[in-house]
């Protein structure tokens, strides 16, 4: 009996050990928030994307600041409760980690990220003097979309790039010519997580997909023919 006992009790040791912080979903997260008091609500992502949106009641915190260890221990003890979250969520594993390693012992992030927030219709607010709704495709839709129809071309683009503005007609109208052919449109400063997944740096980039797989892939200007001659 007092061997089944210590053997319990290392098991849940180690179960323990192996996670430096609790990950909720959306729902349990924002229960987590309304629970808190005091609330230490920590905005991970860039400046621009807090502005865009963000949590209310959080506090803006770029992971990827050059002083982010000594800025964090100026503003918050070891055993402040810290509720952390990113865009996609891997910030925010990569950062509790790091903040465990540092001595923090109560840490919970939002799993998925604010990318997951937003598409459980989750409310936010935005920094900005004109409110406008972002729109996030996560990788559940973008590769069910991708499995569920014969080809898709993906556009990656934004709406300052100059060359994805010319772009623009040319792939509407190769879209509308082919009854196969489904476009989809995404805007890369919106969809960070979606960008570096897919590993595209540059814009305007095209992805072509032929029944779920990859046949094709450009960046940069290209004229309709050479679109086309992709598409058999």
């Amino acid at each position: 009996m007092q061997k089944t006992t210590i053997f319990f009790l290392l098991i849940s040791f180690c179960s323990f050990s192996q996670s430096n912080h609790l990950s909720l979903a959306p729902n349990e997260f924002d229960k987590a928030i309304k629970l808190a008091n005091p609330l230490h609500l920590i905005d991970l992502r860039t400046k621009g994307e807090f502005e865009a949106g963000h949590i209310k009641k959080a506090i803006h915190i770029d992971y990827l600041r050059a002083d982010f260890e000594d800025y964090i221990k100026s503003v918050y003890s070891k055993k402040t409760p810290l509720i952390l979250y990113c865009q996609s969520g891997k910030n925010s594993v990569d950062a509790a980690s790091y903040l465990a390693e540092l001595g923090y012992e109560n840490i919970t992030i939002l799993k998925g990220g604010f990318e997951k927030w937003i598409s459980n219709s989750k409310p936010y607010t935005s920094s900005k003097k004109t409110f406008e709704p972002l729109g996030f495709i996560s990788n559940d839709n973008y590769y069910t979309l991708i499995r569920n129809n014969k080809w898709v071309l993906v556009d990656f683009y934004a709406d300052w790039c100059g060359p994805c503005k010319k772009m623009a007609p040319i792939l509407f109208k190769i879209d509308q010519e082919n009854k196969e052919l489904n476009l989809l449109k995404i805007d890369a400063d919106k969809n960070t997580s979606m960008t570096e997944n897919l590993e595209v740096s540059e814009i305007p980039t095209m992805i072509l997909y032929k029944n779920g797989k990859q046949v094709w892939r450009h960046t940069g200007l290209i004229s309709e023919a050479e679109i086309k001659s992709k598409i058999y």
